[in-house]
Parts: structure tokens; sequence; C-alpha cells
């Protein structure tokens, strides 16, 4: 029940964010994004219809393999990371159609900012850092660890707060009445996270992994001071570069034009100036 619970109320806030970024114009879901889509459709669909209605025993197993969880990630098991974040609960439509819904709002507008590559890599590290800090607090709190954990709310709180962070200046409007700025949806995202974990409702994904997406998603984003970071150490090391080039780009020019031409000053000594100096 209180997995359910955690499911109707993550479904609920994510309706109401949805709502408000209609002001906002989106574009379309293209390439990977839209692939990804497409394989979190199709796997809820083959793994709820083989759950649900084949009854085949493997199917459990194979989404057990897939899926989550702080003890066999901690034996070396690092796929899960990202794995889990493709599966959605067999029994709840709404969480991987919430999920999809959200990907469609902001995964594509970051997609057109950033491109695939960085996208996917972004959601890849996002499914990682998330899930990786709900395996460190599982195995430091067990009574938090909650069994296995999975889904990818992970990826749409990430690409949430990513999107309101390189949309800040920009206001949405709630129930298409009240202006809101991007960061202030931000809090009342992580407000009703925090809220989650006082009454102890797990979503599917944890108790702590939606934290750990929200924190990637400002990190790996553009306004990131992480991302700063690696900027500045790129352009200090493209001007070593530069100036380790620039003696022998000297010295090239002069081989192409030929030697210097130096101006040699005469004297004024010669009265009948015949004699060029």
């Amino acid at each position: 029940m209180g997995e359910q619970g955690g499911v109707r109320g993550d479904r609920e806030l994510s309706l109401i964010i949805m709502q408000e970024t209609l002001a906002v114009r989106f574009p379309r879901p293209k390439g990977a994004l839209l692939w990804l889509m497409v394989a979190i459709g199709c796997l809820w669909v083959l793994f709820a219809a083989a759950i649900n209605w084949a009854g085949a025993a493997s199917a459990p197993e194979l989404f057990g393999m897939l899926s989550g969880s702080s003890e066999k990630v901690a034996s070396g098991q690092l796929w899960r990371l990202i794995t889990a974040a493709l599966l959605h609960h067999p029994s709840t439509p709404s969480h991987a159609l919430v999920v999809l819904m959200m990907l469609f709002f902001f995964g594509a507008s970051l997609d057109d900012a950033w491109g695939q590559k960085r996208l996917m890599l972004f959601f890849a590290g996002s499914a990682a850092i998330a899930f990786g800090l709900q395996t460190v607090a599982g195995l430091i709190v067990p009574s938090i660890a909650g069994g296995s954990w999975f889904g990818g709310m992970v990826l749409a709180d990430a690409a949430t707060v990513a999107w309101a962070f390189q949309n800040r200046g920009q206001t949405v409007r709630l129930f298409f009445v009240l202006p809101m700025r991007p960061l202030v949806m931000v809090g009342l995202l992580a407000g009703w996270h925090v809220l989650l974990l006082i009454a102890k409702s797990p979503s599917p994904e944890g108790l702590v992994a939606p934290f750990g997406a929200m924190l990637a998603g400002w990190l790996l984003c553009d306004a990131s001071p992480l991302r700063r970071y690696f900027l500045k150490k790129r352009l200090r090391r493209m001007q070593r570069e530069i100036d380790a080039l620039r003696p022998g780009a000297r010295q090239a020019i002069r081989r192409a034009t030929g030697p210097e031409l130096r101006v040699i000053r005469g004297g004024n000594d010669d009265p009948d100036k015949r004699v060029l100096h």
C-alpha cells in the first residue's frame, strides 16, 4: 500500500508540474530520446503482459535481474544502476506513463540544447548517481533499503531540474493562472520528496534516489558549478597547448616568408646625398 501511495503521489505532483510547463513551447522528442521512450513503453508492456497474464515464470526472475538491489550492486552488479531506470511497476500503468510524459516535455528541450549524445550520457549519469545514492543509503540504513528499486522517475526528476536551471529566466503558469519561476517548481518537487521521506512512503525508485536524481540534474546541467569547473579546466589546457605551439608557429611563418627584412639606417654625413646608406 505504501508503494502504491508513493506512485500516486508522484503522479499527482508530476501532473501539476506538467500543467505548469504548458505555457512554454516544447519541441518534440526525436532520435535517441524517442527510442528511449519507446524502449521504456515496450518493456512495461512486455513485463506487465508476461507477469499479469501469461504467468511466465521467467518474467519475474528477469525483472529481478534488471531491477536494483543495494546488496547486489555492492557485490559488483553495477549494471543494475542503469537498467533499473528502464523498468516500471507492472501493475501500475501510471508509473511508466508519467515518466514518458515528463521525458516528452523536458527531455526534448534538453535534446535540442545538448544533442543526443550528451542527453543519453546525462540520463545514464543521473540514473547511476540516483541509484548509487540509494545503494549507499540502503547499506548504511537497512530500514530504508526498500528491497528492490526501479523506475524512470529518476530520469524525469533529473530532466526537470536540469530544464528548470537552464530556463530559470522564464515564467511558467501553475494551473494556467499563477505565474511561477522554474526554480520554484524545483523547490516544490524537492519539498514533495521530503514529505515522502518523512512519511516513509517510498516510490518504486526508493526513498533516497529522487534526491540523487535532483542532485544529478543540477550537477550535470549547463548552470552547474561542476560544468563550469570542467570548462575552465579545458580552457586552461587549450591555452597551454596554444602557448606551446606559438614558437613553432613563428618559425614556420619565417620559413614560409623567407628571411626577415631589416631596416638599416644610413648616416647623413654625405653632403651630396649620392651614397645610399
